[in-house]
């Protein structure tokens, strides 16, 4: 393998000068000993710069990523979050229900075992009245005890029952309350985003007409600035026919940014139409 040695320079114009280079078309190694840095200082800053650049960027694509991920993961936790509580809450009214129901039917069982005390108590009392034996009477006295046990019982039952049902319905009025909380706060964000909004309309308009006297303003600063060079043509010294074609160049530059129909305001145009009618005049008469 053959190697070739080439002394490289930099002249004073900054331009790289070779000696003792051989034809490169025939050597397929060249080594350039004391070569000068050939990339240009300025070249070395923009290639810096596009680096932290494209650092800078791929820094802030990776920010944006990270917290639009975090974003997703709140957003899926609320939703995981929000549909516990709600099967939480339908499970806490669900057993509610249960207890009252259970509460009215062991009120109903208690009221029947009632009925059954009460009337072996009064059989039992019938039979030791007839036969009037210590074993019949001792019977009756605990029939009348079984009764008032039992009537006991189904007294703590009804009571129970009623405090389930009562428990019931003010589970009833808490979920409604609740429901009616969210309608006044959503009614309440509701009003708060009109009025965000209409805010906005009325920045938006008041922007508007902002934009629409800063148009127009620079629509007549351009009339003026026409008419100023529509006038140092006329005081030129040059010919008819160059002043002619001096004054429309400047009327067609001019036209499209003034004209109504592209967004110009018709008032200057007006203005400018009047005014190059004039100067056409003067230049035909001068």
């Amino acid at each position: 393998m053959s190697v070739h040695s080439i002394m490289v320079n930099l002249n004073n114009g900054g331009n790289v000068i070779m000696t003792q280079a051989p034809n490169l078309d025939f050597v397929p190694n060249v080594e350039m000993p004391n070569a000068p840095n050939l990339v240009r200082p300025n070249t070395v800053r923009q290639l810096r710069a596009r680096a932290e650049f494209h650092a800078r960027m791929a820094n802030l694509e990776a920010k944006i990523k990270a917290e639009e991920k975090a974003r997703e993961k709140a957003i899926k936790n609320a939703v995981k979050k929000a549909a516990a509580k709600k099967a939480e809450e339908k499970a806490r009214e669900t057993a509610i229900k249960n207890a009252a129901k259970q509460a009215e039917e062991n009120a109903r069982r208690e009221a029947v075992n009632r009925s059954k005390a009460e009337a072996t108590a009064a059989k039992a009392a019938a039979r030791a009245k007839r036969e009037k034996s210590n074993r019949n009477i001792a019977a009756a006295k605990k029939a009348a005890e079984n009764a008032k046990k039992a009537a006991e019982n189904a007294k703590k039952a009804a009571e129970n029952a009623e405090k389930a049902k009562k428990a019931a319905e003010n589970a009833e009025k808490a979920k409604k309350a609740a429901e009616n909380a969210e309608k006044a706060k959503k009614a309440k964000k509701a009003a708060e985003n009109a009025e965000k909004a209409k805010k906005a309309a009325e920045k938006a308009a008041e922007n508007a007409e902002k934009a629409k006297k800063a148009k127009k303003a620079q629509a007549n600063a351009l009339v003026r600035i026409v008419n100023k060079k529509w006038s140092n043509i006329k005081s030129s010294t040059m010919t008819r026919n160059q002043k002619k074609k001096m004054g429309k160049k400047i009327y067609y530059t001019a036209a499209p940014k003034l004209h109504p129909n592209r967004g110009g305001n018709t008032q200057a145009f007006q203005v400018f139409s009047n005014a190059y009618d004039k100067f056409k005049t003067y230049v035909n008469q001068n």
